[in-house]
């Protein structure tokens, strides 16, 4: 990509000025990081404090070969991620000393919404679809299948899962990343509506097969009660996942996240499907998720389901925190796709 397109280049660094309200992933966006990672250059989008990034824009900007920074009142710049203000040492920002202000400002109004990873794998197989399984997930977080899919935002296809795996199958032996939008969970949603629900799929190819990825979030008004939970785990287990959580936040606008604090979405609920108990016996691994812990199906294709306090509770470890124990034991790591 041309130097032009970037708003301030140094041989490490390329940077965007994007002032708008809401960042989405732009093909333009898509370019200029594709054109720094080839330059060897660190990708960074700067935007104003008030500013908010969409889930897809989040999902390429990882923090370390991408960032996203804001300005603060101060003249100065902060990782709009953590709050850690930054500082230029002649070639490029670093990470200096304290959180920026704007960082904790409180969020005039909260919206709540759900955060949904889930994982599958397929054996490798002319019969696989891609696509399928990024449905089912949908079907389980909202009530109705995703309504429209592309590569960037807004999306430019209705949702067809057919043709979303056809465009994988051609891209093999490539990753495939894709959005995928669709309603608000209990609400009809269509091409000319907003979408309620918006997600990243990944599918990839591995030496056995294809592992299908999906990370969602969805609009929501309330946790989930107990029989909501159960039954987005048993849709879970039916769509083989080979992981799942679903976990409640509070903070973002209209599923996009402010450059401020918002906390960390708490699980409601995590499945861990038979490939992911491989090695270690159903009994024992319900043992080891304590007593809010049940097994669906029937062996030896059992799921182990877990639902999470709605708050904490005395002489029990947090939600976040037995969670994330609970996936170090099953052989995952907090940031993985469950």
């Amino acid at each position: 990509m041309h130097e032009s397109a970037y708003d301030f280049l140094t041989p490490a660094t390329a940077m965007v000025f994007c002032d708008q309200p809401v960042v989405s992933l732009s093909p333009w966006l898509a370019r200029a990081h594709a054109g720094a990672v080839r330059s060897g250059r660190r990708f960074v989008v700067l935007t104003p404090s008030a500013s908010s990034i969409t889930l897809p824009l989040s999902a390429m900007l990882d923090g370390q070969s991408a960032a996203w920074l804001a300005t603060s009142s101060d003249g100065g710049f902060y990782d709009a991620v953590t709050g850690r203000r930054q500082v230029w040492d002649g070639a490029e920002l670093r990470p200096g000393d304290g959180v920026a202000a704007e960082f904790l400002s409180a969020e005039r109004v909260e919206s709540a919404y759900f955060h949904i990873r889930a994982s599958v794998f397929h054996p490798a197989s002319l019969a696989t679809q891609a696509g399928a399984f990024t449905s089912r997930v949908f079907e389980a977080a909202t009530g109705s299948a995703p309504v429209g899919w592309g590569l960037y935002e807004p999306v430019s296809e209705l949702w067809d899962a057919a043709a979303f795996s056809e465009h994988c199958y051609r891209r093999s032996p490539g990753t495939t990343r894709a959005v995928v939008t669709g309603s608000a969970p209990g609400r009809a949603g269509g091409p000319a509506t907003a979408a309620g629900s918006v997600a990243v799929v990944t599918v990839e190819r591995t030496r056995s097969g294809v592992v299908e990825t999906v990370e969602l979030l969805a609009e929501a008004e309330a946790p989930l009660t107990d029989a909501g939970l159960d039954a987005f785990l048993e849709a879970m287990h039916g769509a083989r996942s080979r992981t799942a959580v679903l976990a409640y936040g509070l903070g973002y606008r209209d599923l996009a996240r402010p450059a401020r604090f918002t906390g960390t979405a708490v699980p409601g609920c995590a499945l861990f499907g038979p490939e992911a108990l491989a090695g270690r016996s159903a009994q024992s691994a319900l043992a080891l998720a304590g007593s809010r812990a049940g097994l669906l199906g029937t062996a030896p294709a059992q799921s182990l389901g877990v639902r999470y306090a709605p708050e904490p509770v005395a002489g029990e470890p947090h939600p976040l925190e037995a969670y994330g124990q609970l996936l170090l034991e099953l052989g995952g790591s907090p940031g993985s796709s469950a």
